[in-house]
């Protein structure tokens, strides 16, 4: 009489949830700091030189169907970008928005 053989083990390692999870955190969480990191040092401090001018063009850039006319769209493309660095709360009153980001750019460029 045959005896049955008994159910082998996977060769390959186990699946493991917990630890694609965790790798997967982490590396969210190194994108997230190497973006901050970027921001602060590279992106931020472009704005330093002429952050009312800057200001006036996200102002319009949120306001206005067209701000640019017809110039050149390079500098609201640079003003936009600024937008999403310092991204505006919900119901955030322009005003205020504009105050913030003011604020920011003036702790970028000391």
């Amino acid at each position: 009489m045959h005896d049955k053989p008994a159910l082998a083990e996977p060769l390959g390692p186990r699946f493991q949830p917990v630890r694609l999870v965790l790798v997967v955190l982490a590396a969210l969480l190194l994108v997230s700091l190497a973006s901050n990191w970027y921001a602060g040092q590279v992106s931020l401090p472009r704005y330093c030189q002429q952050p009312e001018l800057v200001l006036r063009r996200l102002a319009a850039i949120i306001t206005e169907n067209r701000p640019a006319g017809e110039e050149s769209r390079r500098d609201y493309i640079v003003a936009a970008k600024l937008e999403f660095l310092v991204p505006p709360t919900a119901d955030e009153p322009l005003d205020a928005y504009l105050q913030r980001v003011r604020r920011r750019l003036e702790q970028q460029c000391r």
